[in-house]
């Protein structure tokens, strides 16, 4: 008989707002022995729909809770989910929680996302890392957690190349959702002061998180400097990927641990250049992806792709997408989760 569980986020559909890819393959990955009451039933309650389901369910599954008193009604829902983790043994109910960032991304209510965040480092049955400098600041956060900490470098699935070679047409690539804290502004505004806004053909593409940030953004649009404010599918990623001599994140702040959009750019199996923090860091380290400290490093690293005098190792890159596929992670994941019960 499956364990029932519920999973946050669930976004309602009404909104017409894509759930996260992560959240359909994890639920994928361990929906043989765990049913998901909330899979088809998304809400606009945020989790207050939970409070519906109290007493029905043996699992609660977390992702990106850190974020809810940002939330409409952030406050109260926080003061509720701050309740059921106090009540979580009166209630049956194991608490998974994956700490996809160190804290929140966004600057507001940061006193009330630090007592969530050393809350559920607390009283989590288990927590859930990418990567494993999620280990190491959980542990100096609150010494001897790492017990409770199951690590695997965030899941992948292979993306097949296009079968038509495309034409080079972009130096740089810069995808994925548009926000202050992957530091694309901060970057253009590094490549200003060297007076190299020019030196670049550049394609930054993804959907804004404000048409303020866009508008930032778009003041660096220039001949060789294009900027596409729009959602980006994987068909015409994979295009604009082969298109390109190196995807590069620019990620600025101290909060980032794993990155869905670094894990699908390794899937297409290219040059991809990332800081030297987190997940980006291990992946360096495995030499999968080159990394840099400074945006001055840059220089040298996309001139070393550009004039073909560094390559990936493609082989290194396959055999990490066959060890990290989803299925390896449920497996692994469901074997963590049965012990809990025991």
């Amino acid at each position: 008989m499956k364990s029932k569980a519920y999973i946050y986020p669930r976004t309602s559909r009404s909104k017409k707002i894509t759930n996260n890819p992560y959240l359909n393959n994890f639920l994928e990955s361990i929906h043989d022995e765990y049913e998901f009451v909330n899979k088809d039933r998304p809400s606009d309650k945020g989790i207050f729909d939970l409070i519906r389901y109290a007493g029905k369910i043996s699992f609660l599954f977390l992702n990106w809770i850190e974020d809810l008193p940002d939330k409409k009604m952030g406050y109260s829902q926080s003061l509720v989910f701050l309740t059921i983790l106090r009540l979580k043994s009166l209630l049956g109910l194991k608490v998974v929680w994956t700490i996809h960032n160190k804290i929140s991304h966004f600057p507001g209510n940061l006193f009330l996302k630090k007592i969530i965040f050393r809350s559920l480092l607390k009283r989590s049955d288990l927590l859930i890392t990418h990567a494993k400098e999620g280990i190491s600041f959980a542990e100096k956060m609150l010494p001897g957690v790492s017990s409770r900490i199951f690590y695997f470098p965030h899941p992948i699935i292979p993306f097949p190349k296009p079968s038509i070679p495309q034409e080079r047409k972009y130096d740089i690539l810069i995808w994925g959702a548009l926000s202050p804290y992957k530091g694309i502004h901060t970057f253009f505004e590094f490549l200003q002061s060297q007076e190299a806004l020019s030196s670049y053909r550049i394609l930054v593409i993804g959907k804004a998180s404000s048409e303020e940030f866009f508008n930032t953004l778009r003041s660096y649009q220039r001949d060789n400097i294009t900027i596409r404010n729009e959602f980006v599918d994987m068909e015409e990623l994979s295009l604009l990927i082969q298109q390109s001599a190196v995807i590069l994140f620019t990620y600025s702040g101290d909060s980032v641990l794993s990155s869905g959009a670094l894990i699908d750019s390794i899937a297409h199996q290219t040059m991809v250049v990332g800081p030297d923090v987190g997940a980006f860091k291990e992946m360096g380290d495995l030499g999968i992806i080159r990394t840099y400290h400074e945006f001055d490093e840059l220089h040298s690293i996309i001139g070393s792709v550009k004039e073909a005098k560094y390559y990936i190792d493609k082989d290194k890159i396959a055999s990490f997408i066959t060890a990290h596929s989803w299925d390896e992670f449920g497996k692994q994941l469901k074997a963590r989760l049965n012990a809990l019960n025991r």
